[in-house]
């Protein structure tokens, strides 16, 4: 059970500076909110992943090798949901940037931010006390759980939105375990 605090701890870690950090250069922009956060969140991911090993009594175990299919996983879902981003069901319009800083979002960003935090950090350390189902099923809670608050105004929106998400969070955390 201290696996599953100690993951949350992680994700926490990365998520909270993320985002303050995201609200305090938005000035009030979802569209540059999620694009700061997106931002953040690699850097952060990687700085804790290469941290010392040692957090109190626990060690993390987290090996170099599940780096590399985590962010081919999260490439493929976003290039999915790139493709679904037109559907009436997920407007992406309310929070999502035009352009060229939307397809570094998609395609880059969230990708490289979402995956080394969730699948990498997350699911890879759970993975490492040997927590197969729960390691996915947690990280693919985690990885909905923002997406939730993308559509604030809509509850029908965050519901679709988030099941979405879970799902995908689900299947790429399956295939990451059975590859990492």
């Amino acid at each position: 059970m201290i696996e599953f605090a100690v993951a949350l701890l992680l994700w926490l870690l990365i998520f909270v500076p993320s985002s303050i950090i995201a609200s305090l250069t938005s000035r009030g922009s979802p569209k540059k909110a999620g694009f700061v956060m997106q931002l953040t969140m690699f850097p952060l991911s990687f700085a804790v992943m290469g941290a010392p090993r040692r957090i109190g009594k626990v060690w993390i175990r987290l090996e170099h090798r599940i780096y590399p299919p985590a962010f081919i996983l999260g490439f493929g879902a976003s290039f999915v949901i790139n493709l679904l981003e037109g559907s009436p069901s997920v407007p992406m319009e309310e929070f999502m940037p035009g352009g060229m800083e939307r397809l570094l979002l998609l395609l880059l960003l969230a990708p490289l931010g979402e995956e080394a935090l969730t699948r990498a950090l997350v699911e890879g350390y759970l993975l490492s006390y040997g927590h197969f189902w729960d390691a996915i099923i947690f990280s693919a809670m985690l990885f909905a759980l923002p997406h939730w608050a993308a559509y604030g105004k809509s509850e029908r929106k965050r519901v679709v939105v988030t099941a979405g998400a879970f799902i995908l969070g689900s299947v790429a955390g399956y295939l990451f375990a059975l590859g990492a």
